[in-house]
């Protein structure tokens, strides 16, 4: 008597065959979806860079595209690009991208300093993956805060600012680290340095 012939979905193949077409049918809806909120979260991300740039010259927010463009150029230098703030035809400063090795991957900033290049305005960070509620502290305005005021330049020497421990009492030229992620606190210390030392020279000429 002949065997009776499986049906597919009875196979070994079909499960195999089914996931994948599962697979493929939500890579699908989730690539349509990705384009779809394509431009609404490159929009978000250009106006929350604008605000972060306001924010470090201490400039109002209300209104993010109307105060950037009354307060903000943008320029370049040798291929290095950075943002110009004017009040009334009066330079308020330079505001410049920084990025540097965090522990877990790319730490994005903006550093704003004053036209001589010689004291830090503001620092702000724009994205980081480093740990929550360790590394990841280097969001807190208090950490960020210390930064202001500080001198950059000194006798033509970029300032390295030295880490101390969170609660202790700094000096001028340190800086207070975070608590279990000296990597993380470090990260800003150098990319303010390197970074500081990249611009530099272009911008003085």
């Amino acid at each position: 008597m002949a065997s009776e012939k499986k049906l597919f979905r009875e196979t070994r193949l079909y499960p195999v065959v089914f996931m994948l077409i599962i697979t493929i049918i939500f890579i699908g809806i989730l690539a349509t979806f990705y384009q779809l909120s394509l431009d609404k979260v490159t929009q978000y991300r250009e106006t929350q860079l604008k605000k972060m740039v306001l924010r470090t010259f201490g400039l109002p927010t209300e209104n993010i595209e109307t105060e950037f463009n009354k307060f903000i150029s943008q320029q370049a230098v040798e291929g290095l690009s950075y943002y110009e703030a004017k009040s009334d035809s009066v330079l308020l400063g330079y505001c410049f991208p920084i990025s540097g090795s965090g522990l877990w991957g790319t730490i994005n900033a903006l550093l704003a300093v004053t036209p001589d290049f010689e004291k830090i305005i503001n620092i702000e960070i724009v994205d980081q993956n480093e740990t929550p509620g360790l590394g990841g502290r280097i969001t807190e305005k208090w950490f960020k805060d210390q930064f202001k005021g500080k001198i950059l330049i000194d006798n033509n020497i970029i300032k390295s600012f030295v880490l101390i421990p969170e609660n202790e009492k700094g000096k001028a030229d340190e800086v207070n680290q975070i608590t279990g992620a000296t990597a993380s606190s470090k990260a800003v210390v150098d990319m303010i340095y390197k970074n500081v030392k990249k611009y530099l020279p272009p911008m003085r000429e």
